[in-house]
């Protein structure tokens, strides 16, 4: 089942609940009691008290771009930065990149670059995935290029299910914007094209 973001919201809501009822055997509630997968559920009860609920209420796409970017430059040990101006024009269809390096420790340091220019809604799913990307470490790592570097594409795909495309999501969520889809494939070497 798909849901577009061109349906109306009553509709959306209505497949949504339809997708986590099919989805969802057995799930305890905060009442300690199971719901089985013939009940209806409210979607919003669910979430309400969730841990992924936004932190701080909503918030503007600046907010959460600058709050991914602390994120992933005081938590996550990395860098975050623009890309620079000699690295215009981007490959086609790049709107990102994680670079994995070390510092003199040999602490892992990850370099994450966001395309400025792209609107900030989509900004802001990127900084959601470049931290997901860096918070599963290894894993990323060794899908990077012989540089160390992941070249993730700004063509959005729907989230289909559990990896860092979910994380990114629910942590552009928690920090206080309802995220676009936040699937964004990784660009091999062999397909960048300036």
């Amino acid at each position: 089942m798909a849901i577009r973001d061109s349906l109306p919201p009553k509709e959306k809501e209505y497949r949504v609940r339809e997708l986590l009822t099919a989805r969802l055997v057995q799930a305890p509630n905060p009442s300690g009691t199971n719901i089985s997968r013939c009940q209806k559920l409210n979607i919003a009860e669910l979430y309400g008290d969730s841990q992924w609920a936004p932190r701080n209420g909503w918030r503007s796409d600046e907010e959460v771009i600058a709050s991914l970017r602390s994120l992933i430059d005081h938590v996550l040990d990395g860098v975050t930065e623009g890309f620079p101006e000699e690295a215009y024009p981007l490959p086609d269809g790049v709107g990102a990149a994680v670079a994995f390096g070390y510092d003199e420790t040999g602490r892992r340091r990850p370099l994450v670059w966001v395309d400025s220019r792209l609107s900030d809604e989509l900004c802001a799913d990127l900084w959601g995935f470049c931290a997901a990307l860096i918070s599963v470490g290894d894993k990323s790592e060794e899908r990077a290029d012989k540089d160390g570097v992941l070249y993730i594409g700004k063509r959005r795909r729907p989230v289909m299910g559990p990896g860092p495309e979910l994380l990114g999501a629910l942590t552009v969520q928690r920090f206080g914007r309802r995220p676009g889809d936040c699937a964004f494939p990784l660009v091999s070497p062999e397909q960048l094209t300036q």
